[in-house]
């Protein structure tokens, strides 16, 4: 469904797609779409809003479209947030309770991460991994270079290689990500 979803919103940003032809609901493009006209409170035409329906013919999602704005939201979504949190999710990376934080676990699975991140987008990311510092997240677990309490990791050495290899991960996520 994202393809057809992120072919859809292609479509509205280089304005091809013909809304008025979808007042109906039809195909597009292998999933069924119906449009309706979108007014601001003085009742002028200020974009539509589309229901997506699956290949099942079951709701999927809403996208609208302000052309005023140039605001292309999905399910009440930036469109770019809305494919970069389905990505982070299928990545293992999932939106906790939090406004902007995100967690995932480290390649042994022994430590839950929180990644602070303003916005899902890979511009933000690439800061959160710029900026982390192994030698700091280490030294939490290891004070005066000692076993603290709890510490997942037999010595220093694997510690530090499982915080390379969660870099590493998060590197090729980030590299990956849509927007």
């Amino acid at each position: 469904m994202d393809k057809y979803l992120k072919r859809l919103c292609k479509a509205i940003l280089a304005d091809r797609f013909k809304e008025k032809n979808y007042r109906m609901r039809r195909s597009y493009y292998g999933c069924d779409i119906v449009t309706n006209p979108v007014f601001s409170t003085s009742y002028d035409l200020i974009g539509f809003s589309a229901s997506v329906y699956d290949e099942s013919g079951l709701h999927y999602c809403d996208v609208r479209y302000d052309w005023d704005l140039n605001e292309l939201m999905i399910d009440e979504m930036d469109y770019r947030d809305y494919f970069n949190l389905r990505y982070l999710d299928e990545c293992g990376i999932w939106k906790t309770n939090g406004e902007d934080e995100f967690s995932c676990y480290t390649p042994n699975g022994d430590e839950e991460m929180f990644i602070r991140l303003e916005k899902p987008r890979k511009k933000y990311l690439q800061e959160y991994i710029d900026n982390f510092d192994i030698d700091y997240n280490v030294s939490i677990w290891w004070p005066n270079g000692q076993k603290g309490s709890g510490v997942p990791f037999d010595n220093m050495k694997e510690h530090y290689e499982d915080y390379e290899e969660y870099l590493k991960n998060l590197q090729e996520i980030c590299d990956g990500m849509p927007y």
